[in-house]
């Protein structure tokens, strides 16, 4: 099928994945709306307005549930990437919409408790600490796979209530998932098979003798909610997919922009506090989430100038919206005081979505993302890059953005 407003960029192209500015910009000069092919049978609208991408993401006009969408679109997606296919994993935050999703998020707001999130802060340094101690002494390597990544598992782990004897189990299973499209099917298949397995006997182990983590809030609140076991074992498996992926890249590409940066870094190394904005302007300009799940429209309706029709899908490229220049001025120039405060940039840029589906696990992310920056370049003030930054290889990945691996030198 030939579409004749065909976006300038191709999203899965090389160039776009290492350097998608200059194709944040050609979309910018042309439709908020407009379509992409990604391969035959999946045609998606792509939002790349800042404005009419808030509004999608909050009305609920458009849902989220693949059920809401044609069979050949469903059956497109499931042979598609791996990335493409986590909405059609279980019943859970990312994939419900009201009321089930309201009975969801009520639920892991109960359980998400400020409290809670908060006791994260001091294992978090912990975490980040012990992790760079597994380092200490080597003249290199790799800040994603041996630091980022452990560290955003750690934290997840910790949040969720997985046993320290267990977590290895599951740093093995996030690099898999991390790195799925350089899997086979078969492999990312069983690695999220073996871990929604490893969650039925974790729920009965914590009816039976309660903790004081999610999976507990989450099962005392089980027969209030009405939530079966399917419910609650797809809502503890997408936190873990989607919280330990987007942590690791956020500090993965903060670390890259300093690394890449010398003003940038001074100022840090100057003013410790800057981190806080800085993270922000992470978030909008080299967030790791480039698109979140799909959106479907749940009847004809005309964006833009554009006619959708019931069922047909859209992706809201949160990329494109962090530098559309008309809400953000000069928007590829990387500026932490663009903002009045964090508080401002955060309820500014669209990182962690809009309206319902936002991420609830937003203040945890930033908080990871502030110690995992800071401790680094705190313990290897003379860190720097291995290899050229036009030598790093970018992920092949519709969904998130990061490189493959960032390795790094400690000494001379």
């Amino acid at each position: 099928m030939a579409f004749e407003d065909a976006p300038p960029v191709d999203l899965l192209d090389s160039a776009f994945m290492a350097d998608p500015g200059p194709g944040y910009a050609d979309l910018h000069r042309t439709e908020p709306v407009t379509r992409v092919q990604l391969r035959p049978g999946l045609n998606p609208w792509l939002i790349t307005g800042y404005d009419v991408a808030k509004w999608v993401l909050s009305d609920p006009l458009f849902s989220v549930d693949p059920a809401s969408t044609e069979e050949p679109v469903r059956a497109a997606i499931a042979v598609g990437r791996a990335e493409e296919k986590t909405a059609l994993l279980g019943r859970h935050l990312l994939s419900v919409d009201p009321p089930d999703h309201t009975r969801m998020r009520r639920l892991m707001s109960r359980a998400l408790t400020a409290r809670r999130m908060l006791q994260l802060q001091g294992p978090v340094e912990a975490f980040a600490e012990a992790q760079l101690d597994t380092l200490a002494g080597r003249a290199d390597f790799d800040v994603l796979g041996e630091y980022a990544l452990p560290l955003a598992v750690e934290v997840i782990c910790e949040l969720i209530g997985i046993p320290a004897a267990d977590r290895q189990m599951f740093k093995d299973w996030g690099a898999l998932l991390v790195r799925a499209e350089l899997q086979d099917d078969a492999s990312f298949d069983r690695a999220a098979d073996e871990m929604a397995g490893y969650f039925v006997p974790l729920l009965a182990a914590r009816r039976k003798e309660p903790a004081d983590d999610l999976v507990s809030a989450l099962v005392s609140a089980h027969d209030e909610e009405h939530l079966d076991d399917y419910e609650l074992i797809s809502l503890v498996y997408q936190l873990f997919f989607a919280g330990h992926e987007s942590s690791a890249y956020l500090i993965t590409n903060a670390t890259l922009r300093l690394l890449s940066h010398p003003d940038e870094r001074a100022a840090l190394e100057r003013d410790p506090a800057q981190i806080e904005p800085l993270i922000e302007e992470v978030l909008r300009v080299d967030g790791p989430v480039k698109v979140p799940t799909w959106r479907f429209p749940v009847r004809d309706v005309e964006l833009c100038g554009r006619k959708l029709r019931a069922g047909e899908p859209v992706l809201v490229l949160l990329g494109a919206t962090g530098r559309d220049p008309r809400r953000f001025p000069d928007p590829d120039r990387f500026a932490p005081d663009r903002f009045e405060s964090t508080r401002a940039a955060a309820q500014q840029h669209l990182a962690f979505s809009h309206g319902i589906h936002h991420c609830m696990g937003a203040a945890v992310g930033r908080m990871e993302g502030r110690v995992g920056v800071a401790r680094l370049f705190a313990r290897h003030p003379e860190l720097r890059l291995a290899w050229a930054p036009e030598e790093l290889r970018w992920r092949d990945n519709l969904m998130m953005r990061g490189v493959c691996e960032l390795p790094v030198l400690v000494r001379e």
